[in-house]
């Protein structure tokens, strides 16, 4: 019973825009003493909470703003109107939101390739067969066993990244299965209502799935492709770099804290869930930082760096991701182009960050 309240609320939540913190006057704004900033209930937006309850945005002369969101097409159509400054999502959603409003890609939140993720029942077919393609021996299902399938996923998300990772893996056509537009929430809950074959899922909500008893048949990391959660500034916000940079070091603090200390931040994360209507025992809280790294400022200006004129690796990463998108015929070889060399993926802020830490 406690599991459906849960899910209940969850349920209500995906509906509503949540925002943590006070409203500010646009002066605010202006003169740099706020900043708004996009979250979902998820790791990624353990740094900004942490930043906020040990007061380090105070410190900082900083005022956090922060606005709540079901998933990274929500937090895009908020951006697109201008709602928000910077942000933590998926590749996918930080991918389109440089490619439909100029925004950059300024750091990365966490590599999430394990955690985004397909279920089944315990008793679904799909689980009879596993390592079909031998080059992904870790994924149940194939051909056979996925074509006309229903899936409950999220689109435009670095979940359904993972589901045509997965589909490719098989040798199956997206037109093969039924999918089924679902926010996160709304996704377990219907699922566990008897709806779909199979269900995309990202943490927390995984943990969920696995104490459900639901089987986990592939991921992003196990059908061969990395997918990260990316850190955001809108193109209004880039116009003032120095203050998007006082919020990133905030950010990366948060980052080096649950580096340093991941058995304090638990409790933290545990709480920002809870405030956020989600309620996860220790061991999944724990997964949460043994299943998805994270980089430090140093660690991430290295993978941003060009050497030798060839793309760093995150322009090669996120060069992967749009080809995926453009087999699919989701977005096209020109936008691919045009992302790739826009300049919007860019360690500027990073660099400034750096600087500040030197300095201190």
């Amino acid at each position: 019973m406690k599991s459906k309240r849960v899910l209940c609320l969850l349920v209500c939540l995906s509906f509503v825009l949540v925002s943590i913190g006070c409203t500010s006057k646009e002066g605010s704004k202006a003169d740099g003493s706020s900043i708004t900033v996009s979250h979902q209930a998820c790791y990624h937006g353990l740094p900004t909470y942490l930043a906020v309850k040990k007061g380090w945005d105070k410190e900082a002369g900083l005022k956090v703003i922060v606005q709540m969101y079901a998933s990274g097409p929500p937090q895009n159509e908020a951006l697109a109107s201008d709602k928000w400054e910077v942000g933590a999502y998926g590749s996918v959603p930080a991918m389109l939101a440089s490619l439909r409003y100029g925004a950059s890609i300024i750091a990365i939140s966490n590599d999430e390739s394990e955690t985004n993720d397909l279920w089944v029942r315990p008793d679904s077919p799909i689980l009879k067969v596993k390592g079909k393609n031998p080059k992904y021996p870790d994924i149940y299902g194939s051909a056979e066993t996925l074509k006309g399938k229903t899936i409950l996923l999220t689109t435009a998300s670095t979940g359904h990244y993972a589901v045509i990772a997965t589909l490719r893996a098989l040798g199956v056509d997206e037109k093969d299965v039924k999918i089924v537009h679902m926010e996160q929430a709304q996704a377990m809950a219907a699922f566990e209502a008897g709806q779909g074959d199979i269900v995309q899922l990202w943490a927390p909500f995984d943990y969920l799935a696995e104490s459900k008893g639901w089987k986990k048949m592939s991921s992003g990391q196990k059908a061969g492709v990395v997918i990260l959660g990316l850190v955001v500034a809108s193109k209004k916000a880039m116009d003032h770099p120095q203050k998007v940079a006082r919020w990133l070091a905030l950010y990366m603090r948060g980052i080096q804290e649950m580096k340093t200390n991941p058995e304090g931040s638990v409790k933290f994360l545990g709480d920002y869930y809870k405030e956020n209507g989600l309620i996860l025992d220790k061991k999944a809280l724990k997964q949460e930082f043994a299943l998805r790294p994270i980089y430090s400022t140093s660690e991430q200006l290295a993978m941003f760096a060009k050497k030798d004129g060839r793309p760093s690796e995150i322009e090669r990463d996120m060069s992967a991701l749009a080809d995926f998108f453009v087999q699919q015929g989701r977005i096209t070889p020109e936008e691919k182009e045009q992302f790739l060399k826009s300049g919007l993926i860019t360690d500027k802020v990073l660099k400034l960050v750096a600087e500040q830490q030197q300095n201190k």
